[in-house]
């Protein structure tokens, strides 16, 4: 009877064991420098004894791997381990890792600290200061990011949202949006934003789908030699390759959109293919109360991605097709009904149509020559269209054009990088961008005299930009990483820049240090000097002149210089062995050569702007300083759950060409954000998430107004000498999320509401002049409550 029972029991526990849902993790080891397959690592799941090592080729596959969260760890001797931060690994969907090991300078008693520093690392391994890598599980698990880079970046140190929360426009540092650089697979990308905007890196939402973002890496300043064009920060997105083994499928039904994606092996164990389609669903929003931009305003866009990998059999060569394409439109609408239209209120009138399009498509060839070098070669071809069409209408709903505006650039684009290792403690990298561009940019403008009638004589049209033709920018960059001790490390580097257009030069040095502590300190300082090409639109401001009775055109703006940045930055991080991590950083930036008006009393100063470019003439004598300091504590996802909380104090100024001094429009003097999620397991494998979002900013600047002036000339006239002196009152926004993940056999889902502003507190985002008080008045015109529902499901 007794041995009938132990029987029983070994055979409820196999099958209780065997009710346990399992997957497969997959992937493959190389050398982070050389790029070389790194055979006999070791490969396991931590908190287990489930393990393997790599190939030959450096691939490995873990197979029975409970599902749920769970984390890698990679190590080999003479490399330093690599640990992954928590992953989600559902019943139906294999993981794929590409693990990079770092080769080792240090003593092999130290890899138990060493391995907790490599958590966030940059996937870029020349950065040292203001970097940190991203995954696309932060773009979906951080509230109300809806799997966007840009709206998910909020949550970081010393980044903070544009006055417009509909905009997605970062403002890092005090800096202007216009200073972000968007890279994609090597390849830098005009603004990548549905419903983009002029003379901005901003729009409503990227055209980037989660389903293909690979991990990539997010900077607030300071970036490596190879980085040019860009002022600020920058977004170096990498697509991720198709499961070489396994066909899958993903829906995602939301009131955002509709995705469906597909992954498989071209051939199995060699090439791949990933594909995304989205469509808006927007419009369901409007239908429900829930007004993103305004009650009369509809918002449609659709984008497709695709990621194509093809690696040769001894594993040293990979080319990949990669592609994305967004088409959105913005339309702005009247009054329906021309009775019910409210006098002196433009936008009752106006019936405004904005498209905004945008593709690339390229090739990725790279080669591992040997153990001591490589080659990469991207090749893409690239365009970009955003067009404005603005009409007043009349009581009769005639017509009356009073805007027309377009900007198009077609761009090839090529680069090649090349890596040499010259021993174990010296390595280069160098490489060369390059850009030929055609364009075509018009803009005309016709005043109205009226709103509401069409008729009154208006002043006549103005042709402000006019320019078509084609021009060629150059790019080239060398950086020296030398360890100059087994703590101490130095990249040395220098950029360079060219526009054909008008000769325009610049040359960027860059100098970095680190130093990592054996206990998981580590002390980084840099300096870099960045540059960033103007809107191409600028140089093609028309001017016209009557001289001598004969009307002249000019282009004044033509062979304006780069404006540029020194970052001066030391950074602090600690990484403790249960996964806290806390990071300091202080920073100065001066910037110089920027567009302002030669005239004595102008407050113009082109990087107050968010978007758009100078219609008049300008020169190239501008400047301006911000300093501050950003600070993190951060818990990476582990034992159920996640923390982010950062704080930044800054001052941002700048300089008109009479050297007088003022607030610039971003200097908000502090930001802050909290960032938390919770995950609840159930026996039946399911997981309950909720995770909340809290900002606090400072609230934007503003010009007070001339009370004197303003009531004489009965219209705002700003208060002279006080450019941005008022502050709005401080901005707040809670975002919270919830989410059910499930797993079946056949398929999992998941069921998430993230809701954007969740206490429908609407800040003042704007001002505006009353005639009868004589007073400037607070617009709350941002968001209110906004839920996002959407069901995802794996199959």
């Amino acid at each position: 009877m007794r041995i009938h029972f132990i029987s029983f029991l070994l055979l409820l526990n196999v099958s209780l064991f065997a009710q346990h849902k399992t997957q497969t993790i997959r992937g493959k080891v190389i050398d982070r420098v050389n790029r070389q397959p790194v055979a006999g690592a070791s490969v396991i799941i931590i908190g287990t004894t489930q393990g393997t090592q790599t190939d030959a080729l450096g691939e490995f596959s873990i197979s029975n791997v409970r599902i749920g969260r769970t984390a890698v760890k990679c190590s080999m001797v003479g490399y330093e381990p690599y640990s992954t931060e928590e992953f989600i690994l559902n019943s139906v969907r294999e993981v794929v890792l590409n693990l990079e090991l770092k080769e080792a300078s240090y003593d092999l008693q130290e890899v138990k600290v060493v391995s907790a520093q490599n958590l966030n690392r940059p996937v870029n391994d020349l950065a040292y200061v203001s970097a940190r890598s991203f995954t696309v599980e932060e773009t979906e698990r951080i509230p109300a990011s809806v799997n966007d880079p840009g709206r998910m970046a909020l949550a970081y140190p010393g980044v903070k949202a544009g006055r417009d929360e509909n905009e997605n426009k970062i403002v890092v540092r005090g800096n202007s949006p216009f200073g972000i650089l968007w890279r994609l697979e090597g390849i830098d990308i005009p603004n990548p934003n549905h419903f983009a905007q002029p003379g901005s890196g901003g729009g409503g939402i990227t055209v980037f789908s989660a389903q293909l973002l690979g991990r990539s890496d997010f900077f607030t300043g300071g970036m490596p030699a190879e980085y040019g064009n860009a002022l600020s920060g920058a977004f170096d997105i990498r697509f991720r390759e198709g499961n070489q083994q396994k066909r899958e499928y993903r829906t995602k039904l939301g009131i955002l959109g509709l995705d469906f994606s597909t992954e498989g092996a071209i051939k199995k164990g060699r090439s791949s293919y990933l594909v995304n389609y989205r469509y808006s669903t927007l419009g369901l929003l409007s239908q429900m109360g829930f007004y993103l931009v305004g009650e009369r305003v509809t918002n449609q866009f659709q984008d497709l991605s695709f990621n194509l990998a093809f690696h040769s059999k001894d594993a040293k060569k990979t080319t990949t097709v990669f592609g994305l394409g967004g088409l959105s439109t913005e339309h702005y609408m009247p009054v329906e009904d021309p009775e019910k239209r409210v006098l002196g209120k433009s936008d009752n009138w106006e019936d405004r149509l904005r498209p905004a399009n945008m593709g690339a498509l390229g090739v990725t060839h790279t080669v591992n020559i040997n153990e001591k070098s490589s080659w990469k070669y991207v090749v893409a071809i690239i365009g970009s269209s955003i067009n404005r069409n603005s009409d007043t209408l009349n009581l009769q709903n005639v017509r009356f054009r009073y805007d027309t505006q377009k900007y198009d650039e077609f761009r090839v684009a090529a680069t090649a990088t090349y890596n040499y290792k010259f021993d174990a403690k010296t390595r280069l990298k160098a490489g060369a961008i390059l850009n030929h561009i055609r364009f075509d940019f018009f803009k005309e403008t016709a005043p109205r005299a009226s709103v509401t009638d069409i008729n009154v004589l208006n002043a006549g049209r103005q042709q402000s930009v006019r320019g078509n033709g084609s021009t060629q920018t150059v790019q080239a960059y060398v950086q020296i990483v030398r360890n100059l001790s087994n703590r101490l490390v130095m990249n040395a580097g220098l950029h360079s820049m060219y526009l054909l257009l008008n000769n325009t030069a610049s040359l960027e040095p860059r100098l970095s240090f680190q130093y990592r502590s054996p206990k998981a300190h580590s002390v980084s300082l840099a300096y870099g000097l960045h540059s960033q090409l103007l809107p191409m639109s600028t140089y093609f401001y028309t001017r016209k002149d009557t001289i001598a009775g004969k009307i002249t055109e000019s282009k004044p703006n033509q062979n304006l210089a780069f404006p540029r940045s020194h970052h001066l930055i030391l950074s602090y991080n600690y990484i403790t062995p249960s996964l806290w991590k806390f990071s300091a950083e202080v920073y100065t930036q001066f910037l110089r050569k920027i567009l302002v008006e030669p005239q004595t009393g102008s407050t113009y100063w082109m990087m107050n702007n968010s978007e758009g470019f100078p219609e008049f003439t300008t020169v190239a004598k501008g400047k301006g300083t911000n300093y501050g300091i950003d600070l993190a504590v951060e818990r990476f996802f582990s034992k159920k759950y996640y923390l982010l909380l950062t704080g930044s104090v800054f001052n941002s100024t700048y300089q008109t060409a009479d050297g007088t001094t003022y607030n610039s429009a971003f200097n908000d003097r502090f930001s802050t954000a909290l960032t938390f999620g919770r995950e609840f397991m159930f026996k039946n494998g399911s997981v309950f998430q909720i995770g909340a979002r809290t900002m606090y900013n400072g609230g934007y600047r503003y010009t007070p107004l001339d009370a004197a002036a303003s009531a004489k000339e009965k219209r705002f006239v700003p208060l002279k000498g006080a450019e941005y002196q008022a502050q709005a009152p401080a901005y707040f926004r809670m975002d919270g999320r919830v989410s059910y993940r499930s797993n079946r056999k056949k398929y999992a889902t998941v069921l998430s509401l993230d809701v954007q502003n969740a206490t429908n507190y609407i800040n003042v985002t704007s001002t505006s002049y009353n005639p009868v008080t004589n007073s400037l008045e607070p617009r709350r015109t941002g968001n209110g409550f906004v839920p996002i529902l959407s069901y995802q499901i794996d199959f």
